[in-house]
């Protein structure tokens, strides 16, 4: 004959089993699905993606390089006022919303890779260019510490947007060379 410390035993033992196979099933498909998506599904990967004015973007960046990625030369004049870059992209917490879009344009080219193994190359190359805009982004940190941000958004800021602009340039042209169905979404949204 049980007693009712004995139901209670088995019970609290039947709960901790349930309990272990629920945490056990909910770790099981999420690995299982973190393997199928392993940066994320493409609904995820837009939806990181902050909103920028990417028509500032672009003036800001063409303004320092053309096309190409060049920069341009010193002869070149230049169409935009220094103090206007701060304006344009949203000072220090827009260069940030940025460098937060940086890690999705790498994640993007990542998730072309799981078809096209080339896409490695892109993707080395915009996590190097991410680098490069944490840097600016150092810098301007530290100007702004030091009081003197408005001086060194012109030259540091530009670089960062410039860089970026690249990156979003080189996202969409791997989707453009690989065909992919996506790259109409991701033109609206970049």
């Amino acid at each position: 004959m049980m007693t009712s410390r004995s139901i209670y035993f088995f019970i609290v033992v039947a709960v901790f089993l349930v309990a272990m196979a629920a945490i056990g099933g909910y770790y099981f498909l999420r690995a299982r699905r973190a393997k199928k998506y392993p940066y994320g599904r493409w609904e995820d990967l837009l939806r990181r993606l902050a909103s920028v004015d990417s028509d500032s973007i672009a003036t800001i960046a063409l303004d320092l390089v053309d096309e190409s990625g060049e920069r341009k030369s010193p002869e070149d004049p230049s169409d935009l006022d220094p103090s206007d870059i701060p304006n344009l992209v949203g000072g220090l917490k827009g260069l940030e919303v940025l460098e937060q879009n940086c890690a999705v344009l790498i994640d993007l080219a990542f998730y072309v890779q799981q078809w096209y193994p080339e896409a490695l190359a892109v993707a080395e190359d915009l996590r190097s260019n991410a680098r490069e805009i944490e840097w600016h982004l150092g810098r301007l940190r530290a100007a702004e510490k030091n009081g003197t941000l408005e001086s060194a958004f012109a030259e540091y800021g530009q670089r960062a947007i410039a860089t970026y602009y690249l990156m979003t340039r080189r996202v969409l042209a791997l989707y453009d060379q690989c065909r992919l169905p996506q790259l109409a979404e991701l033109q609206r949204v970049i």
